[in-house]
Formats: structure tokens, sequence, C-alpha cells
């Protein structure tokens, strides 16, 4: 590994650090690689972020990258606040994705108990499922399926990716 690889390697280290990193961390980090002035290091890297949209920031001896102060004025956080997803909502989540299309009396059938409104609510507000059409049966009930966040969000190409269903049962046991 050269230097600017070593730069390279550290400049990643802190950008995906949980936490800001001392030097120590990040020399020993780099030492297995070779013998590298991290002085040096955090030094150019300062330089080369000192006038872009993030600055490496050294604070209590921690290093980490931050936005820049002089765009504060120009960016305002947003949070998104999480959910956890009631058991109801998951096994439902998992009945659909598993058995679609599938009809809201189905999912009740399968599941023992029945599904509330909100629980549907709560997986449509996520675009984890949508409606699939009309059931050919008295009373031609909506069916649901799992939507393309769904797969985004748990990371599938499509939804023959999910494990089976013997592969699910050999985690559990």
């Amino acid at each position: 590994m050269n230097f600017s690889d070593a730069k390279k390697f550290v400049e990643s280290l802190i950008f995906s650090a949980e936490e800001p990193l001392n030097k120590i961390s990040l020399s020993k980090m780099l030492k297995s690689y070779g013998e590298f002035d991290i002085e040096k290091i955090l030094q150019e890297l300062e330089f080369d972020y000192k006038d872009r949209g993030v600055v490496l920031v050294k604070s209590d001896n921690k290093f980490y990258f931050r936005t820049s102060p002089d765009l504060g004025s120009f960016l305002t956080i947003q949070t998104k606040k999480t959910k956890n997803l009631s058991n109801a909502a998951a096994e439902t989540l998992a009945i659909i994705s598993y058995h679609q299309p599938v009809t809201r009396a189905e999912i009740e059938k399968i599941r023992g108990k029945p599904v509330f409104r909100g629980t549907l609510d709560a997986l449509l507000e996520l675009k984890w499922i949508k409606p699939h059409g009309r059931r050919e049966t008295p009373g031609r009930p909506v069916t649901w399926i799992t939507d393309n966040e769904f797969l985004r969000h748990f990371g599938l190409n499509s939804i023959k990716d999910l494990p089976k269903i013997d592969e699910l049962e050999s985690i559990i046991l």
C-alpha cells in the first residue's frame, strides 16, 4: 500500500465510523498495511476538505467529517420517524409475501386471528403492500401483494429471493 492508498483508507475509516476516531485507533488499523505518518495523512485530509461541502473536524483529539459550517444556512435537518411493526403487521406481511395474491379472509384463516384495518393501513403507508385487483368469488374481495418498496427495503431483487419455508423452519428450530 502506498501513501495515497493509505490516505484513502484513513479517509474511508473516518467516513464510515459510527463515532469519531482518534489517531491511536487510526494508526492501529493502518499498521497492518505498513508504516505511515498518521499526522501527515490527517493534515493532508484536513487540507483536501477545507473548502468542500464536508470538512474534517478534530474534536477532543478525535476526527470525523461534518457538513461545512458555511452551508448551515442552506441545510435543514429532516428526521424520519421510525416505527416498529406490530406482531400482527409482521405476520400479515409474511403471509402476503409468501401467499400473494391473498385476500384478507385468507390472511385471517392462515393467522387464525382477525386482521384489523389499521394493520393493512400501516403496511400500505410503508408501501410494502398494495391492492392487486379483486378475486372472482362472491363479494369480490381485494387481493394483496407486496410492493416494490418491500423488495427495496429488504434488499430483494424479486419475491423469489425470499428464503424458502423449509429454510426458515431450520433457522427457527
